[in-house]
């Protein structure tokens, strides 16, 4: 298991879970989407061997640092929720492409 990146894709879930009770309307529905995408890699990413090394792993690592750094203390509204949310699936994908690279 690639302890990593399952725990910091656990982490960007919760720290985005924690958004969506300071935001309503469009913004709480694309934190909703990014949460349920988020739980479901999660899922994936427990099951799957990943190679540390390989690219894409480091890359999806690259991604979840830079939301979590970004959305930092997720308790708090976040004035520019746009780039939160933005970097939120920027990471998605990254560890998408990373987990369609696993063996």
């Amino acid at each position: 298991m690639s302890h990593e990146l399952v725990e910091k894709t656990a982490g960007l879930t919760s720290r985005v879970s924690n958004l969506i009770i300071h935001h309503t309307g469009e913004y709480c529905r694309q934190l909703m989407e990014a949460e349920d995408r988020l739980s479901k890699l999660l899922l994936v990413a427990i099951v799957k061997e990943l190679k540390h090394e390989h690219e894409a792993y480091k890359a999806a690592l690259e991604g979840l640092n830079a939301a979590i750094e970004y959305i930092g203390d997720a308790d708090k509204a976040i004035d520019g929720i746009v780039k939160a949310i933005r970097l939120t699936n920027k990471a998605i994908n990254l560890i998408e492409k990373a987990l369609k690279k696993a063996i």
